[in-house]
């Protein structure tokens, strides 16, 4: 595949922004986000997989019993500035660990279908950084099984690393979670 130049990307950005997509769904009922989504991923992620980089964050309101996911991910070393694409949805019912590791599910899902090879996450989830790197243990019943989840997604990748980060640099993601959350409300 030939190399995109930086005007052909911004052009690519536009026509696959969340407006224009859901213009053409409108106007073409018989697409589906699907089929732009292969579009997109055949027109400009490489046929061997790509790096990705992935910030994610959970959110609950545990008195509304609600909770919001949210991620964005960017090429790892690519010739792209700013965002690929990002994912924000309620989940329902959640405490704020179990929307943590939400995100993370829904991030590693997405990450295959944009043919990522390698991939490195960062939340500002302390306690689920640290027990994916097997720094702390799993107690709890139900974050056992979304922790599972998670080893088994990500041993699909060729290589992987979760990272730690502080709130001020897991603002997007924080946003995106949180519009989850109002979904719910």
């Amino acid at each position: 595949m030939k190399t995109l130049n930086q005007r052909e990307i911004e052009l690519l950005h536009h026509l696959f922004s969340p407006e224009v997509i859901a213009d053409v769904l409108e106007r073409h009922p018989e697409l589906s986000t699907e089929d732009l989504d292969a579009l997109y991923n055949k027109l400009f992620l490489q046929k061997s997989g790509v790096s990705l980089i992935l910030y994610v964050d959970g959110a609950a309101d545990l008195k509304a019993e609600t909770a919001g996911i949210g991620g964005i991910f960017y090429l790892d070393g690519g010739d792209v500035e700013g965002e690929l694409f990002s994912f924000s949805k309620n989940i329902g019912k959640a405490t704020n660990n179990e929307a943590e590791y939400g995100a993370l599910i829904e991030g590693l899902k997405i990450g295959k279908e944009l043919n990522g090879s390698q991939i490195q996450v960062f939340s500002d989830s302390e306690l689920m950084v640290k027990q994916i790197n097997l720094e702390y243990k799993v107690k709890n019943e139900r974050i056992r099984k979304l922790y599972d989840t998670v080893t088994k997604q990500l041993a699909e990748y060729d290589d992987w690393k979760v990272k730690h980060v502080g709130r001020e640099q897991n603002k997007k993601a924080d946003i995106l979670s949180k519009q989850g959350l109002d979904e719910g409300r």
